[in-house]
């Protein structure tokens, strides 16, 4: 799992660095062409990010207003935060 972490790390670095040097080199020079350049990387960081939230669970409905058609969704995380200003035991 941590050698994936990297490598998906290392692989949202380029693309990042990517857009830079077009935002930076062709923007200024053409905008249409740079939007156009800039859909693959855009693509696939909203891909990565799809799979980081799929392990989170962030991509799923919060149970208690799933039945309410008018609710947007919400994130759901399925850990409990830790108790903040709570009794400590030391």
């Amino acid at each position: 799992m941590i050698s994936n972490s990297k490598r998906r790390t290392r692989r949202w670095g380029c693309l990042y660095r990517a857009l830079a040097s077009l935002r930076h080199k062709i923007l200024p020079i053409n905008p249409s062409q740079y939007a156009l350049f800039a859909e693959g990387p855009l693509d696939e960081i909203s891909k990565l990010q799809a799979e980081i939230d799929a392990y989170l669970g962030l991509n799923e409905r919060n149970p208690a207003t799933a039945s309410d058609p008018r609710a947007t969704a919400e994130p759901v995380l399925h850990e409990k935060p830790p108790p903040y200003g709570g009794s400590r035991k030391s």
